[in-house]
């Protein structure tokens, strides 16, 4: 073991590191506990948990572990044998008592904006239910940290140290490798059980997935799939749903890498059931457009407003049944500096059962209410649902839309020529031409540019949706309800690039379930901050950078006896977020 010293807002912090055989990684790990600082003259003073093994050595030597008195040994070798613990003010474990100088500073700025957002959505109460007091307390400390620092879990120490947290004192390495393996499966869907009863009956529900890349080879849920980030890495796949109008997460779950969005979405409409969880409407984007997802969401009974692809027969039949509407001039929209010639067509999906005794299912466009499918002589109608069809058409799309189809053409025609035995993606089908003859070595595969001239001239450029949300009764509540997608873009790239979801740095798929699972918290205590301050006209345009820095600088001084604390005078920033987040002080 051995001491490294840290300069942080000028001030020396100590750690005790060792290196300590990984047979995972084949590597040394390098774990350490932060331990103390050094004052103006470079005098060591020991932080609360040193303070705290100091204590309990002086009562009672063998109440330590082997790897405190480590700690103990290596820090009067590099400082000196006049070891003397400190005290702190109490915090909630109450192993630490009354302090010893006159008044210390406490900074506690985090902590009033973390415990009453905590209050505000029983957060502490849930979490306890799920895992028990302790290691509630523990999870939440961890996502104050995340949500402040958007730092690695390996970090935690010094700002754990240094603000005040439920668990009063940082982690190390070994001690957040336990807190993960302890936070297990049953226990995240206790807790998920009871956060997603909160959102029940409430505003429209986004779902979507992304991408998270993985250097390592441990985890099995890892596999080669579409990167969105575009790192040739193995990745895990991220499903993430969350409340429209203020972007809160609802539940988060990992899934394996290779897998595609439009396959997922079964799955967890089921997951979700069996946690008693029914979204009252689901908002979805093209990548979940398929005919059987559709179906099963119009079974199932779930309200939904499903963004579409255009690359299905029916959906060339929806645009084709609307093309006389979109062709008049009163059918011209203009939202937001572009114009669209719009059309709505109601569409029913038929499930029928022929004479020979075999079904068909498909959807066809119908003409209102009253014009729906006639079974023809010996079919049988099993099923039928009907929804509503909204078709913009745009000029400015067209380049785009084009240059997108190009572009998936390209990549099929490398695919097939790649692999000989690659057979044509369904939707792609009418724009390839392929030939074996009888006594060829290979088959030819070349573009049929008949279809292609005719998807150019007929079916680039819009913009597709169905739903059978009675909510939305225009062209432009379908546009307006869609555009707010943006939200859960924003929460990903926030949750990837802010708060320290870029790469997962565990070895073990339960690890790595944990590791999401802080994670989701730490996006709920963010996504709150972020809608309450928007709302105000002094916060609105802060960076989170700004916001925290504004936060952790809060602080307040503690007088030794029954003397009360005494906050100093807040900034102007200081007082605007708070009154923004609705926090007491």
């Amino acid at each position: 073991m051995h001491i490294t010293e840290t300069k942080i807002h000028d001030t020396l912090y100590c750690y005790a590191a060792e290196c300590v055989w990984n047979p995972e990684t084949k590597k040394n790990d390098k774990p350490s506990k932060a331990i103390g600082k050094l004052d103006e003259e470079n005098r060591f003073l020991p932080n609360r948990f040193l303070s705290n093994v100091l204590m309990r050595y002086s009562n009672d030597p063998r109440s330590i572990s082997e790897y405190e008195q480590k700690i103990i040994d290596t820090v009067k070798a590099r400082y000196g044998e006049n070891l003397q613990p400190r005290e702190f003010a109490a915090q909630n474990n109450g192993e630490i008592t009354k302090v010893i100088k006159t008044a210390a500073v406490i900074h506690h700025g985090p902590q009033l904006v973390f415990e009453s957002i905590t209050s505000r959505y029983k957060l502490r109460s849930m979490l306890k239910k799920a895992f028990g007091e302790d290691l509630a307390q523990d999870i939440l400390s961890l996502a104050w940290y995340i949500t402040s620092e958007g730092s690695a879990l390996s970090n935690n120490d010094s700002w754990l140290d240094y603000f005040e947290n439920p668990r009063g004192y940082g982690f190390s390495s070994q001690e957040v490798t336990k807190l993960l393996d302890q936070t297990d499966y049953d226990s995240i869907m206790t807790f998920y059980k009871q956060w997603l009863k909160l959102s029940i009956g409430s505003d429209k529900i986004l779902y979507d997935l992304t991408s998270i890349s993985y250097y390592g080879t441990s985890i099995n849920m890892a596999d080669w799939g579409y990167n969105r980030d575009h790192d040739d890495l193995p990745q895990v796949n991220y499903a993430l749903l969350c409340v429209r109008k203020t972007g809160m997460p609802l539940f988060a779950w990992p899934l394996v890498g290779s897998i595609t969005d439009v396959t997922t979405l079964e799955d967890t409409l089921s997951f979700l059931e069996k946690l008693g969880y029914k979204p009252n409407c689901l908002m979805l984007d093209r990548a979940f457009a398929c005919a059987k997802n559709i179906v099963y969401m119009l079974k199932r009974k779930y309200t939904f407003l499903q963004a579409l692809k255009v690359n299905a027969k029916w959906v060339f039949e929806l645009i084709d049944a609307g093309e006389v509407v979109r062709n008049r001039p009163d059918s011209m929209l203009s939202i937001e500096n572009r114009t669209y010639f719009v059309s709505t067509t109601p569409m029913q999906w038929v499930r029928i059962q022929k004479s020979n005794g075999k079904e068909d299912s498909f959807f066809r466009p119908s003409k209102g209410r009253g014009d729906r499918y006639k079974p023809q002589d010996g079919e049988i109608i099993l099923e039928e649902y009907m929804c509503k069809a909204y078709v913009l058409f745009c000029y400015d799309l067209v380049g785009n839309s084009w240059i997108r189809f190009m572009k998936n053409l390209n990549r099929e025609y490398q695919r097939l020529t790649d692999n000989p035995e690659a057979k044509v993606k369904a939707e792609y089908e009418p724009y390839f031409l392929i030939n074996k003859p009888k006594y060829a070595r290979k088959r030819t595969v070349d573009f049929n540019m008949v279809a292609v001239e005719k998807h150019k001239n007929k079916y680039v450029g819009y913009i597709c949706f169905l739903t059978n949300d009675p909510a939305i009764k225009t062209v432009e509540d379908a546009l307006r309800e869609y555009s707010t997608r943006d939200y859960i873009e924003k929460d990903f790239d926030e949750m990837k690039n802010g708060l320290d979801m870029g790469r997962i740095r565990v070895h073990t798929d339960e690890r790595m379930r944990a590791r999401l699972f802080i994670q989701l918290l730490a996006e709920i205590y963010l996504r709150e901050i972020r809608f309450r301050l928007r709302e105000s006209d002094a916060c609105r345009k802060m960076t989170k950078t700004q916001i925290f820095s504004h936060i952790k600088a809060i602080y307040k001084i503690r007088f030794k006896g029954k003397y009360n604390d005494v906050v100093p005078a807040l900034s102007k920033n200081q007082r605007s977020i708070l009154e923004a987040l609705e926090v007491s002080f």
